[in-house]
């Protein structure tokens, strides 16, 4: 076997045996990031695999050290077929693989391994430092790379999986002919490709796909050229989210952990009497408060996004400070309720007049107390928009805010609703006070609570395992059912499901019977590792619930309702499993 290993002045390396010869061409940018390019050429009837190698073969791997490394594009593959049986994908003539290398702080270096075929496969391997150098033949080289490169599609494709099938939504001029996945494991190289074309718009429909998975890339060969396109799952329509997120918005007003102090707003609505103006004044500056506090929230979020933080809904109630800063608040209600405090205080004086800056107000404060919270419909709009451009992002938190504002904006133009189903004023006023302040005590305890478990970084010890994307694949691999409830301790609603669902013992002895693996994701302090699991699930809040039955991949999931019962756990777990 002849072996050689050299360096030329035209290009970095070069790597020659019987079967293959390999080349680098490398080019340093102004940003003193690296293009570096490899040309592969095959000799005497040997072929290497592409990415995705197909029924057979082991893909052509770049592992690069002391450097940050981005793919920009390989040569379109060819077909191999073996016997009428078997297909492979890769390359017997010539081949460019193309990466763009930032973060040099050392001298870059790169395991390269491939696997050699012919009548025999030879896994074989090489291992380089890569030179910081400009190669006088690279501007020469791309350009003949480029004209093996498939071409990109502007825009990703747009996919859906149902009931293990996979539709994909392309757009193009040509008639495509044929569609393979750059990720293994996925498309059957033998699949039957339905494919429905209406002007520029074809529907490719792929039924027995080896595992029911999204691809990260396909490429698309239509009768004049060869496209390249990521993969993306299907986005509800735009109009769709925003009803969903103004409907969540509504809702929210009745979750566990709003209602106790928009309570009190309705109880003081109930006794004034103001002109129309006035109370549409009011309402208007209600609706007003809400939407600026959830502007200000989620333009906060926005920019912590931008800047690579991680941050979901219901974030500030993860600072001890900020929750500390709460808790005086309804102390100081609290003690106002039960005629303790008689000092006229600002953020008092809200809750009890009728004021237009007072309403204003009611309406800002009333969002902060209502992040902790996702209810109905309100996860998936919000776990969609905080990962999406500004014309997305943005306008579905003013749908969330409208829909949140509308009821007591109505009940605020409109009293006379609650005054025909109250008695008219008088001492039940005073009593009923009293007993709106239940919710705020239960609602001082909980934040006392809550604060507690931020400082102590404590966490219960039950039949549930702290959850790991190492325990979750672990588990996955060996075909467990799992159960992951993303929690934390600031979040009402998942308290309520833990105290009527999941923490009794009918739970513990279904998914004892059924031989589930129970996870707790404990969101109370920031964690990186569950934010980015949150990420996975299009999610950005808790509480959130997926379920996993036995032998399913990271990709077979179920996402559970936000409030749970006994019966829908029955019948997740029973059916799938």
């Amino acid at each position: 076997m002849i072996c050689l290993l050299f360096i030329s002045k035209a290009n970095a390396f070069t790597f020659e045996n019987n079967k293959l010869k390999i080349e680098s061409f490398s080019k340093i940018n102004t940003n003193e990031t690296l293009d570096i390019l490899f040309k592969f050429s095959l000799k005497n009837g040997w072929h290497i695999s592409w990415q995705n190698p197909g029924d057979a073969g082991v893909p052509t791997q770049f592992n690069f050290q002391n450097a940050k490394a981005f793919f920009v594009a390989s040569s379109v593959p060819e077909e191999f077929l073996y016997e009428e049986i078997l297909t492979q994908y890769g390359y017997s003539n010539e081949a460019y693989y193309l990466f763009h290398l930032s973060e040099l702080t050392k001298t870059p270096s790169l395991f390269l391994s491939w696997t050699a075929c012919k009548d025999e496969c030879i896994p074989e391997e090489l291992q380089i430092d890569i030179l910081k150098e400009t190669s006088p033949l690279f501007e020469k080289t791309q350009k003949k790379a480029e004209k093996t490169f498939p071409k990109k599609l502007e825009k990703p494709i747009e996919a859906t999986l149902k009931n293990g099938h996979l539709f994909l939504d392309i757009t193009l001029d040509d008639d495509i002919l044929s569609l393979i996945s750059a990720s293994p494991d996925i498309i059957p190289t033998d699949s039957k490709q339905k494919i429905i074309k209406k002007g520029k718009k074809s529907k490719v429909i792929i039924e027995d796909l080896i595992n029911p998975v999204l691809p990260d890339e396909v490429i698309i060969r239509t009768q004049n050229q060869v496209y390249i396109a990521p993969v993306i799952q299907q986005t509800p329509h735009f109009l769709w989210l925003l009803l969903l997120a103004f409907i969540g918005g509504m809702i929210l007003n009745l979750m566990p952990c709003v209602f106790p102090v928009l309570s009190l707003k309705a109880l003081f609505l109930a006794s004034s009497d103001t002109s129309f103006s006035k109370r549409f004044q009011n309402g208007a500056l209600y609706m007003c408060g809400v939407l600026l506090s959830f502007l200000s929230i989620c333009f906060v979020l926005y920019l912590f996004k931008k800047s690579g933080a991680y941050l979901g809904w219901g974030f500030q109630l993860q600072s001890p400070l900020f929750v500390a800063l709460i808790l005086v608040l309804f102390i100081l209600i609290l003690l106002y309720l039960w005629n303790i405090l008689k000092i006229e205080m600002p953020f008092i004086n809200f809750f009890t007049k009728a004021s237009s800056l007072n309403s204003f107000l009611a309406g800002f404060f009333a969002v902060l107390i209502a992040t902790p919270c996702t209810g109905p419909f309100m996860g998936a709009a919000i776990g969609y928009a905080l990962f999406e451009k500004p014309s997305v992002y943005f306008p579905i938190f003013l749908s969330l805010g409208f829909g949140y504002a509308l009821p007591f904006t109505l009940l605020e133009l409109f009293p006379g609703f609650l005054k025909k189903i109250l008695p008219a004023p008088g001492k039940w006023m005073e009593r009923l006070k009293y007993i709106l302040s239940v919710p705020i005590l239960l609602t001082v305890i909980w934040l006392g609570w809550v604060l507690f478990h931020e400082l102590s970084n404590s966490s219960k010890t039950d039949s549930f395992e702290p959850f790991s994307i190492q325990k979750l694949e672990e588990s996955l691999n060996r075909g467990d059912a799992v159960f992951i409830d993303f929690t934390a301790k600031w979040c009402l609603t998942c308290l309520f499901n833990e105290k009527t669902t999941l923490d009794t013992q009918s739970f513990r002895q279904l998914s004892k019977n059924q031989n589930i693996k129970l996870f707790k994701a404990d969101w109370t302090n920031k964690d990186s590792s569950i934010y980015e699991a949150l990420k996975f699930y299009s999610r950005s809040s808790v509480p959130l619930y997926v379920f996993y039955p036995k032998g399913a991949t990271k990709e077979q999931y179920t996402i559970l309702p936000q409030i749970l019962t006994s019966d829908i756990l029955k019948k997740t777990m029973l059916e799938t499993n």
